[in-house]
């Protein structure tokens, strides 16, 4: 936080354990509105956790142009998409979440192989089931468990499309 501005909280940092407890703090004593990000990205479940708040507190997420090489990269986008209005003119990037790290030991490296395989088959189906105009609520029933999902009624008739004919 600055107080040349004082509205804007400034994110340039590593996603780490404890941000979120940063930024509510930082919420409960400055007026803030607009989030500046500029983070390499880091912990997948604390920017999800900084994504909520931004979106409860329906903040402005912005990541400005500044070097080539900065902007707001992996857990970093989670943030950036949560913004009630958002503006990106410096780089914005996403991959696939796993383990990235250049001294994984074999097993690591099979695991990492198994993450790949299954998240770009996940993409895959998402990309249909866009495609079929599937509304998004549906992929966090179906991917959030092994456990077969059964649609209510009230989920079923939301998941209708089109008239068909009952008469046959």
């Amino acid at each position: 936080h600055s107080e040349n501005v004082p509205h804007a909280l400034f994110f340039f940092s590593d996603i780490e354990r404890n941000d979120s407890f940063e930024l509510r703090r930082a919420l409960r004593t400055h007026e803030i509105d607009t989030i500046v990000l500029l983070s390499n990205g880091g912990s997948v479940w604390e920017g999800l956790n900084l994504a909520g708040i931004i979106f409860d507190n329906e903040l402005t997420t912005y990541v400005p142009q500044i070097r080539d090489d900065l902007g707001c990269y992996s857990a970093c986008a989670f943030m950036f998409f949560a913004g009630q209005t958002r503006l990106v003119e410096g780089e914005l990037g996403v991959h696939q979440v796993g383990a990235y790290d250049n001294e994984l030991d074999a097993q690591q490296e099979a695991i990492g192989e198994v993450q790949q395989s299954t998240q770009f088959t996940t993409s895959e189906i998402i990309g249909f089931l866009n495609e079929f105009g599937t509304p998004p609520w549906v992929y966090e029933r179906m991917f959030r468990s092994r456990e077969l999902y059964v649609f209510t009624d009230t989920e079923k008739s939301d998941l209708n499309k089109g008239e068909a004919d009952q008469s046959n």
